[in-house]
């Protein structure tokens, strides 16, 4: 076989380096469109209303309730979820944000878990759920917002934090975006 000239080496280096900036990529987009070899993550109840407040002598309040349960599965290892639910830039386990035709404010956000085999595990502060290899846990979401008469509002969550052992300085990420039903504040 012919020895590479120079040229050629560094050829095939910049090649090696873009089919490595490809890879990231196309990891990163297969992610977005659900596709993650650890977890597979299904919506399996998604409800929204609206509840009106009447307050004496005040106006009245509107407040819409969200419950999105997800069955989450771990494929190839056990995973550690963040047993949190965040808007914003917090390191949570759910990260959401709120979309609609006017701005609303959190009153409540909480995350149940369970599932046969699913454990708690205590790291410091941080609660996570343990997920065991081939288990399905169910993670209710419940979400509560002040909006505005007339609007609409949906959840997005844009993001599912999880981790493959505790001691993972960085955060797994799926990707998919997954959508509440949309309510309107009437």
């Amino acid at each position: 076989m012919k020895k590479l000239s120079a040229d050629e080496k560094k050829r095939v280096k910049e090649l090696n380096t873009q089919i490595k900036s490809l890879q990231t990529k196309l990891v990163v987009a297969e992610k977005r469109e659900g596709k993650d070899p650890y977890i597979e993550v299904k919506v399996r109840k998604n409800q929204a209303r609206f509840e009106r407040v009447k307050k004496k002598g005040a106006e009245d309040k509107a407040f819409g309730r969200f419950f999105v349960e997800l069955g989450i599965t771990a494929e190839q290892a056990d995973i550690f979820i963040p047993l949190s639910i965040a808007s914003g830039k917090t390191v949570a386990g759910l990260m959401y944000q709120i979309e609609g035709t006017a701005a609303g404010s959190i009153e409540t956000a909480s995350l149940q878990v369970e599932g046969k085999g699913v454990s708690q595990i205590t790291v410091g502060t941080l609660l996570f759920a343990r997920v065991p290899k081939g288990v399905t846990a169910s993670f209710e979401a419940r979400v509560s917002i002040r909006g505005s008469f007339g609007k609409s509002y949906k959840l997005v969550f844009t993001r599912l934090n999880y981790k493959l052992a505790l001691s993972d300085v960085r955060y797994q990420q799926y990707l998919k975006e997954m959508y509440s039903k949309e309510v309107m504040f009437s």
